[in-house]
C-alpha cells in the first residue's frame, strides 16, 4: 500500500514536468521570427493588359534563399497603378538582415489591339532575378516592401510600332519598403485627355501613373524621401511643373487642384 501512494506523485510529477516541455517548445517555434510582405505596384502603360506569370519571389539571408510567395500568381500589371497594391507574397521568416530578393517569372503575355502576343521572357527572369536594397527584418516585426513593375519601360517593341513582329519583357523593377516611402498626389480639374503624373529625380523618371479618368486625382506612390520635381502632361500637350516638390517617409505630399495649361 506504501508502495502505490509513493508513485502517484512521482507519475504525477513526470506528466507535469513532460507537458511544461511541451509547452516551451511549441511557444519558442516562433523565436526569432519576422514576417515580410512583398507586394506590387504599376505605372501605366498604352497596352490592353500585360499579364506576368510569377511563379517564385524568395529573399536572401546568410545563404539561403526563403520563399515568400507560396502559390504562382497571375497578375495584370495595369490594374495596380496610382498607388494601389496587390499583394504577391507573405510568409514568416527569420530575422536578421537580408540582402536581396529573388522573382522568377515563367511566362507573360501582352494585350495590344484587342490581341493577345506571347512576351519573351528573358532567361534571367525565368531563373531569377536579384534586386536589391539590403534590408533587416527584426524580430516579431512586419517588414513591407513594394515592388514598382514599370510595364511602360519593360515592354520593347520588336521592329516598327505600327507593325511590330514581337514583343519583348525587359524588366524595369523598384523595390522600396512602404514604411520609409511617401507620396505626391493632386487633383487635375481638366482631365478629358487622358493626364499622365511623373515624379522626376535629377533626370531619372522614377515613377509615373495616370489620373483617375472619373475624377482626375493621381498619387505617385512609394516614394524614397527626396525632393522630386512633379510633371503632369496630357494627350493634348497640356502641361503642369511643379519643382522641389519635398517627399517625407510615411507622409503624403498633396499639391492641390491642377490646371493644366
Amino acid at each position: 500500500m506504501r508502495k502505490q501512494i509513493l508513485i502517484l506523485p512521482i507519475l504525477l510529477f513526470s506528466l507535469l514536468l513532460l507537458s511544461n516541455c511541451e509547452d516551451d517548445s511549441t511557444g519558442s517555434s516562433k523565436d526569432g521570427m519576422g514576417t515580410l510582405n512583398v507586394s506590387l505596384t504599376d505605372a501605366p502603360a498604352d497596352f490592353d493588359s500585360v499579364i506576368i506569370h510569377f511563379s517564385e519571389i524568395s529573399a536572401h539571408i546568410d545563404s539561403d534563399w526563403v520563399h515568400v510567395m507560396t502559390e504562382p500568381m497571375r497578375i495584370n500589371l495595369l490594374e495596380w497603378n496610382n498607388g494601389k497594391t496587390v499583394l504577391l507574397g507573405s510568409s514568416d521568416v527569420p530575422a536578421g538582415k537580408y540582402t536581396q530578393i529573388r522573382i522568377k517569372v515563367d511566362s507573360a503575355f501582352i494585350g495590344v489591339n484587342g490581341e493577345i502576343h506571347s512576351l519573351d521572357v528573358p532567361s534571367g527572369m525565368q531563373t531569377g532575378l536579384k534586386l536589391g536594397p539590403e534590408f533587416t527584418i527584426d524580430e516579431g516585426t512586419t517588414y513591407q516592401m513594394v515592388m514598382d513593375f514599370d510595364a511602360c519601360q519593360s515592354i520593347v517593341t520588336m521592329g516598327p510600332k505600327k507593325n511590330p513582329h514581337g514583343y519583348k519583357l525587359k524588366p524595369h523593377i523598384r523595390l522600396t519598403t512602404m514604411a520609409l516611402s511617401g507620396s505626391v498626389s493632386g487633383t487635375v480639374l481638366n482631365f478629358d485627355a487622358r493626364p499622365t503624373a511623373y515624379a522626376i529625380l535629377g533626370t531619372d523618371t522614377v515613377t509615373s501613373t495616370f489620373a483617375d479618368t472619373l475624377n482626375g486625382m493621381f498619387k505617385l506612390a512609394f516614394l524614397e524621401a527626396d525632393t522630386y520635381r512633379v510633371v503632369v502632361e496630357d494627350t493634348l500637350n497640356r502641361t503642369f511643373n511643379e519643382e522641389n516638390v519635398v517627399v517625407s517617409k510615411g507622409k503624403n505630399t498633396n499639391l492641390g487642384d491642377i490646371t493644366l495649361q
